[in-house]
């Protein structure tokens, strides 16, 4: 038994150096003579303990384990008062305390060499426990460390989620907005009347159309078909009463115009289909007739009021003189030798004809009934003298060649006798413009082949 005691002794002595050194790395010299003191008092206690009673070992070893970690702590925590260094400590001397329980245990069933491997295994234990300890306090601090950098970034959130909140009303506002929009009773209007006064004027390149505006629309939409039987297509949208297309002239097209009113919902409420303009776009003003836009047309079928024309107009005037002038560099001499002609001039001088023709047949030939003239228009005139003499002379031919470089056509040229109505007059000169009347020339047309009009009585 008293080598075993010894045995134990010697097993409690290794154990608590091995808490001295701990303790003493963690700064704690005093912590170490301590403990020697405390072990010196377990011996003396342990022996006298021994000799009084040998039947009950672990019970005295077990109390005597019992008090070293108490004197330990006390001590430890008086003299450091450092948070970092009393937590270590008392770590270890938990530690200790394990493993001490446990050796008792091991001391009393197995012999003596089994003792001293049981004293190697706690000293591992030991050891690990500390490395465990040390861990956990790493762990400890990064943990620390990672909660202060959540922390830190926190208020980066709360700052940010006003924003988000202040979105989500905003859109919320706005569809309830939407929403009693929607819900509000619509107004209807009442569809806006049909266009009138459609005009449409072709060129070579572009295509100009007009209308009379309509009370109370907000807006006009023109519409184009390309042929006879092509469908109605959307063109342009505009709230003017004019526009030009990038359309060339093609005899194909027709064009209409329909107006709108819009009403609380800006739903577009549109009037009927107003005229459908086809080629030649002809139009009445105040009786007179045009095509393309503005070319007037008097002939047989299309007559002019009695009171319309005062005289040749001043465009027509000014585009003779022009042309006057030219001629003239050309050594050739021109003058009008009859202009305008009122409505009872032209009827005087037609029944004039017929008396001395014996027929109204024969006089058609050659002049106009009152109304049917082109000399009432304003717009053409008979040149130097008029009469069969004047046909193939070198005033002639310049007039056929270059009058229409100043907007003029010879209104009834030579082998055109049955579309015109009149009998080849080469001194009779009608304006026109010069886009078109260079059109007509190039192409040999009469107005009535170009734009498909008849000169016939009724």
């Amino acid at each position: 038994m008293k080598k075993q005691s010894a045995v134990m002794l010697l097993c409690v002595g290794v154990l608590l150096a091995s808490c001295g050194e701990a303790d003493s790395s963690s700064g704690g010299a005093d912590v170490t003579q301590q403990t020697t003191s405390a072990t010196t008092v377990s011996e003396t206690q342990t022996e006298t303990q021994t000799e009084a009673d040998m039947g009950d070992t672990t019970t005295e070893e077990t109390t005597t384990t019992t008090t070293t970690p108490k004197t330990t702590t006390t001590k430890a925590t008086t003299k450091k008062p450092k948070k970092t260094t009393t937590k270590a400590t008392t770590t270890t001397t938990q530690a200790v305390t394990t493993t001490t329980t446990a050796a008792p245990v091991t001391t009393t069933t197995p012999p003596p060499e089994t003792t001293a491997a049981a004293t190697t295994t706690t000293t591992v234990q030991t050891t690990t426990t500390t490395a465990e300890t040390t861990t956990k306090a790493t762990t400890t601090k990064k943990v620390k460390k990672t909660a202060k950098a959540t922390t830190t970034a926190a208020p980066e959130t709360t700052t940010a989620a006003p924003k988000v909140t202040t979105a989500a009303e905003t859109a919320t506002t706005a569809k309830t907005t939407a929403a009693k929009k929607q819900q509000a009773p619509v107004k209807e209007v009442k569809a806006p009347e049909k266009v009138k006064g459609l005009r449409v004027a072709t060129s070579e390149k572009k295509t100009k159309v007009s209308w009379q505006a309509v009370k109370g629309a907000d807006g006009y939409v023109v519409w184009i078909k390309r042929s006879k039987d092509g469908k109605w297509e959307r063109i342009l949208e505009t709230e003017k009463t004019a526009c030009t297309l990038k359309e060339p002239r093609n005899k194909n097209n027709s064009f209409c115009v329909k107006a709108y009113k819009l009403n609380t919902n800006s739903k577009k409420v549109y009037s009927e289909k107003g005229t459908v303009m086809n080629f030649p776009y002809m139009y009445k003003e105040g009786g007179v007739t045009y095509v393309d836009g503005g070319v007037l047309i008097v002939n047989k079928t299309y007559p002019l009021p009695s009171s319309y024309g005062d005289g040749l107009t001043g465009t027509t005037l000014d585009a003779f003189y022009e042309m006057q002038k030219a001629a003239a560099g050309d050594g050739i001499s021109l003058w009008i030798c009859s202009g305008f002609r009122s409505y009872a001039v032209q009827d005087a001088t037609y029944w004039g004809y017929v008396y001395r023709d014996g027929s109204q047949w024969s006089a058609d030939q050659y002049s106009a009934r009152a109304g049917h003239s082109e000399h009432q228009s304003g717009l053409a005139f008979d040149l130097n003298f008029a009469g069969m003499s004047f046909n193939g002379t070198r005033e002639a031919q310049w007039i056929e060649k270059n009058c229409y470089k100043y907007g003029f056509i010879v209104r009834y040229p030579y082998g055109k006798e049955k579309i015109t109505g009149y009998n080849y007059e080469s001194w009779h000169c009608r304006y026109v413009g010069k886009e078109l009347a260079k059109t007509l020339t190039k192409q040999g047309l009469t107005l009535e082949e170009f734009y498909g009009l008849t000169s016939k009585y009724s």
